[in-house]
């Protein structure tokens, strides 16, 4: 049974349709979960606002409003509201969370598929109770270093602070930098994000500040720019550390003075933004070796967070996988269930060096190709490991190259069995071999044979 704080939760179901209604009350209700009805967002926003409701599950399309204004009534009273939605509307229950949906439902749905979304946003819920702060769209994190930084996020994120993300490629800035932004006072107005490292030095100022007709060759009209689209709201500078000389002192006058100019006019315009940046570079290696101005480094440096990599995170792993596998059930239409003991080990194994991204697709990837059922160890995908070196230069006086292999194979063996806490099958998963040829190769091990 899914309890908040230790007490059955109580959720308030929202749907024109009677049907619909009692068909996935009867779901949440089987959960161990007391449920209130409303048939239309006016009725919802009375509920939320006269009595305490744990979590809000809402269709988006009803004859006296939509969804969007149940979110808005859940934000007011603080309550995570999950946006339930056609397949086809994706893209709506996306513009959802961006608003500040706690998470989005997908029709047609399956029992396990109202559960796994449940917990993952009650988990959240829980997580705050007890004091351990989690913003939205982030799941909660057993890994210390990472509480932190969700507790100081926490903190900012209502204000108009400048934070500046660092970490690993695939550690989740983006998802953080938009987590800041959906629990921020600008949360009503426009998320503009550009990569810094993906557009030249040529189009990256244009693409920044806009151009008027006639700016450059081939401008034949205007463009606004990230400054124009985010205003009122945030600006995400992703890739800083990319960013050329030239451009950064052009940022550097806009943290500085808050104006900037369109690319072919004289008159200051007025940036009223918040910045996040994020970088996977080190800039104060930067600074020192003058490739990243101090001035600027300094202007941005004023909220540092630094996102750790999830082979820190290795007890994060389980409840990643599953919100995926929930986010992959919505996404495609799959109605895979859960992940079994022996699948869940072999990701905790993984060292996932493109950290919360690359497990993600593995999850994406598996959900998509099961289609329903139990992921299981055969379901996961072959997962990258580092090589072993093919470059190891061979001695003048040459190598007895049946020790040398015998050798290195044994040490593979002994790191896959470490590695999987002594799980035969695991392990044999791990150097892709059956379970019996493992089983010989240790007990000639074992003998000192080869």
């Amino acid at each position: 049974m899914l309890k908040l704080g230790g007490v059955m939760a109580v959720v308030l179901l929202v749907d024109d349709d009677a049907s619909a209604r009692t068909v996935l009350g009867r779901i949440v209700t089987r959960l161990g979960h007391e449920v209130i009805a409303a048939d239309g967002s006016v009725r919802a926003a009375t509920v939320l606002s006269a009595r305490k409701v744990d979590l809000t599950l809402t269709d988006m399309e009803m004859p006296d409003g939509s969804g969007f204004d149940v979110l808005e009534a859940g934000i007011r009273a603080k309550v995570p509201v999950i946006i339930v939605t056609g397949h086809g509307s994706v893209e709506m229950a996306v513009g959802a969370m961006r608003k500040g949906a706690a998470n989005f439902l997908a029709k047609p749905f399956t029992p396990d598929s109202v559960a796994s979304v449940i917990e993952d946003v009650l988990g959240r819920g829980a997580a705050t109770a007890t004091g351990e702060s989690t913003p939205a769209f982030f799941p909660a994190s057993t890994n210390a270093e990472l509480k932190r930084v969700l507790a100081t996020l926490e903190r900012v994120a209502d204000t108009d602070a400048t934070v500046l993300l660092t970490g690993e490629s695939g550690t989740g800035k983006e998802v953080i930098a938009r987590a800041i932004h959906a629990t921020s006072k600008r949360r009503g107005r426009a998320f503009a994000a550009v990569n810094c490292g993906a557009i030249p030095e040529a189009l990256l100022e244009s693409e920044l500040f806009g151009h008027a007709r006639g700016a450059f060759t081939g401008a034949t009209t205007g463009r606004r720019g990230r400054f124009q689209v985010a205003e009122g709201g945030t600006l995400f500078l992703d890739e800083i550390g990319d960013m050329s000389p030239v451009l950064q002192v052009k940022l550097l006058r806009v943290l500085q003075e808050r104006t900037y100019e369109v690319l072919g006019e004289s008159t200051p315009v007025t940036a009223d933004v918040r910045f996040i940046a994020a970088t996977h570079r080190n800039l104060t290696k930067m600074v020192a070796d003058g490739t990243f101005r101090e001035d600027l480094f300094y202007r941005l440096n004023v909220i540092p967070l630094h996102l750790p990599p999830l082979r820190e995170r290795v007890g994060d792993i389980p409840s990643l996988a599953r919100k995926f596998v929930a986010d992959a059930n919505a996404a495609h239409g799959r109605n895979v269930s859960g992940i079994s003991d022996t699948a869940m080990t072999i990701l905790e194994s993984h060292s996932w060096p493109g950290n919360v991204r690359e497990l993600s697709n593995v999850v994406e990837r598996a959900v998509v190709l099961k289609g329903a059922g139990v992921l299981e160890a055969d379901d996961v995908p072959p997962l990258d490991e580092r090589q072993v070196r093919s470059d190891m230069a061979l001695p003048l006086a040459g190598l007895d190259l049946a020790d040398t292999l015998a050798r290195l194979e044994r040490s593979l063996i002994e790191q896959a069995m470490e590695r999987v806490r002594g799980n035969k099958t695991l392990a044999a998963n791990l150097l892709r071999i059956n379970r019996t040829t493992l089983v010989e190769k240790l007990k000639r091990s074992e003998s000192g044979g080869r």
